[in-house]
């Protein structure tokens, strides 16, 4: 593979990353900053997979995109229709509740998990892409935190994989790829 510069990309991942971290914290125009965030790294994504030939960053990220927000619809879309099929001055019993909040909440930990499944693969293709080891870390701190969602301690963990996928755009190389070997220079035989 011939040498080619990600610079662009490597910027543009960067920037996403830190929009979609700091997205999480701004009030009222938050979902749109981390929205804003995600497609940056979608597209910086895009661009370092055409570049080197390899589409496995750039399609298992937009996997887990997908998962994540058909997953994000189906519960809400569980959640709107409990609440429309109950009649007017009904309410849930507190069983009803309870069991309703489990299932949400278990629903909501499998979505995390099959996002964090595409978004692990996304970052060991870039990992071995790049050899950048911020973004196997990413990648490792990413599915332990997924795992751990359950016990709340995970989103933690996703918070570090986000700080890493920072690190790792900013710390991969500007050009990917091998450059040719020269061919060995000829020896002056001196007779």
């Amino acid at each position: 593979m011939a040498v080619v510069n990600v610079s662009s990309e490597k910027n543009m991942g960067m920037w996403g990353a830190i929009l979609s971290l700091i997205g999480g914290f701004i009030p009222y125009i938050g979902s749109v900053v981390s929205l804003i965030g995600f497609i940056l790294i979608l597209l910086a994504l895009k661009g370092i997979s055409d570049a080197v030939g390899d589409e496995r960053p750039f399609k298992n990220y937009l996997y887990g995109v997908i998962f994540a927000i058909g997953g994000l619809i189906v519960i809400l879309a569980l959640l709107f229709g409990t609440f429309a099929l109950v009649p007017a001055g009904w309410h849930l019993s507190e069983s009803a509740g309870i069991g309703l909040a489990i299932l949400l909440f278990i629903l909501f930990v499998a979505l995390i998990i099959g996002a964090a499944y595409f978004q692990k693969r996304a970052w060991l293709a870039m990992y071995e892409i790049t050899d950048t080891k911020e973004f196997k870390d990413a990648a490792t701190w990413v599915w332990w935190g997924a795992l751990t969602a359950i016990i709340l301690v995970g989103f933690l963990l996703l918070l570090i994989a986000r700080v890493f996928v920072i690190i790792a755009f900013n710390k991969m190389p500007a050009e990917l790829g091998e450059e040719p070997e020269p061919a060995p220079a000829e020896e002056e035989v001196i007779w």
